[in-house]
């Protein structure tokens, strides 16, 4: 009976059945959540900035109309060119305004039709009509991964580089993660306003998912003035900054913050370990970036991650080790390498329901009938055909593995269930 090809079905990368919209659309979730959450932050502080120009404009013209309407007395030219030069100039700033808000939304939503586009071509291409530009989009693709994985890791030099050499500029959000990074760096040096300013800018959607950011942030700095002892300005910052953020959601942060500083320093430390904390900012900066993730709806593992984790999980065996004594150059298990076995350890076990069993020495597919697989001292397995090439005389073999002359008794024939 021989044994069916695999057909690689069911896998997300690689097989015939890997080009799935759906399959690259899971791996691509970033090249699209962060421009949609981009534009409807864009959308919500437009509104607000066109209600806020829209509120000048009639407090200018209110004022202009005060000026002409009931007077008893002509109005001097110059008190008219004065208030209708201040109308202008409002509705010239609303103006310009709507332009910025529409330009920026524009913007966001051409990166958006870009990108489908540009997946949809990857789609179209077939690798049998077109396998030049099948090879280039495959590389593109990974190369995007790869760009994500380096953004994530704060190395925004080296994906600014890889997407400029690889045509990947419109399909990566650098300035997102750029961002992200520098807010960051701003916290480990102990510095909560960028952080703040970030909180600010996305601060309705942070609502929406009930983030304690800004509020953490916050507390960075109060505790910092008690720590310092200036206690009338740490009890002005939290009614002036702390208060209208914390009340209604946060009560429990606002309590165990008024707490702080009502009693003596020391007994705060002792009650209050996290808020004296040596690594406080370590933390708040960690923090941060779970926060950010959750805002743009961005997973824990990056694409990258999950492409070598099933890779490796697909190549692993009960059997699989750490093999410290073969080199690098002559390993033929990718998961035993010493230096990939550490990602390949917590990984589970490969499992389809069609395997193959291919030979050590020539790596050709064994079976029951015309490849017979053995398995030597050594634990590889190796097939009928390359054995009748190591036969020796006085019924040995030669042990390509070992290198070394076996006996024919201490191969062990394999059979398939």
């Amino acid at each position: 009976m021989s044994v069916p090809e695999f057909s690689g079905a069911g896998t997300t990368i690689g097989g015939k059945n890997s080009r799935k919209n759906t399959d690259v659309l899971s791996l691509d979730y970033c090249t699209f959540r962060i421009p949609c959450e981009e534009l409807r932050v864009k959308f919500k502080n437009g509104q607000k900035d066109l209600d806020k120009a829209a509120a000048n404009v009639a407090r200018a013209a209110e004022l202009l109309t005060k000026k002409t309407s009931g007077a008893n007395q002509p109005v001097p030219q110059e008190t008219l060119r004065k208030n209708f030069d201040f109308l202008l100039n409002q509705v010239q700033e609303a103006r310009k305004a709507l332009e910025n808000i529409l330009e920026g939304e524009i913007g966001e939503t051409s990166k958006i039709i870009q990108r489908c586009e540009r997946l949809h071509e990857e789609f179209e291409v077939d690798e049998k009509t077109h396998p030049r530009q099948q090879d280039r989009m495959e590389r593109q693709k990974f190369a995007r991964y790869i760009c994500w994985h380096l953004l994530r890791c704060g190395m925004i030099e080296p994906a600014r580089e890889l997407a400029k050499q690889m045509n990947l500029e419109s399909l990566i959000d650098i300035s997102v993660f750029e961002k992200i990074y520098e807010v960051e760096q701003a916290l480990h040096a102990h510095d909560t306003k960028p952080c703040i300013e970030w909180c600010q800018y996305h601060q309705s959607r942070l609502r929406q998912i009930k983030s304690r950011m800004e509020v953490v942030a916050r507390q960075q700095e109060i505790i910092t003035l008690i720590e310092q002892g200036n206690i009338p300005e740490a009890v002005a910052y939290v009614k002036k900054y702390l208060v209208p953020i914390a009340k209604a959601n946060f009560s429990d942060d606002l309590r165990k913050t008024m707490g702080a500083i009502a009693m003596p320093l020391e007994e705060s430390r002792v009650r209050n370990p996290d808020f004296h904390d040596e690594k406080r900012y370590e933390k708040c900066a960690e923090f941060f970036i779970k926060e950010a993730y959750r805002l743009y709806q961005i997973p824990d593992v990056s694409a990258l991650s999950v492409i070598v984790q099933m890779g490796l999980s697909a190549q692993k065996t009960p059997i699989c080790e750490p093999d410290h004594k073969t080199p690098l150059s002559e390993q033929t298990c990718v998961v035993c390498r010493p230096d990939v076995w550490p990602l390949a350890e917590g990984l589970p076990y490969a499992h389809v329901d069609n395997a193959r069993i291919l030979c050590s020495f020539n790596g050709t597919v064994c079976n029951d009938d015309e490849n017979i697989p053995y398995l030597f001292p050594s634990g590889h397995v190796i097939g009928l055909q390359a054995i009748n090439t190591l036969k020796r005389d006085d019924n040995k073999i030669w042990d390509p593995i070992m290198k070394k002359e076996i006996e024919e008794t201490e191969i062990l024939r394999l059979y398939f269930m």
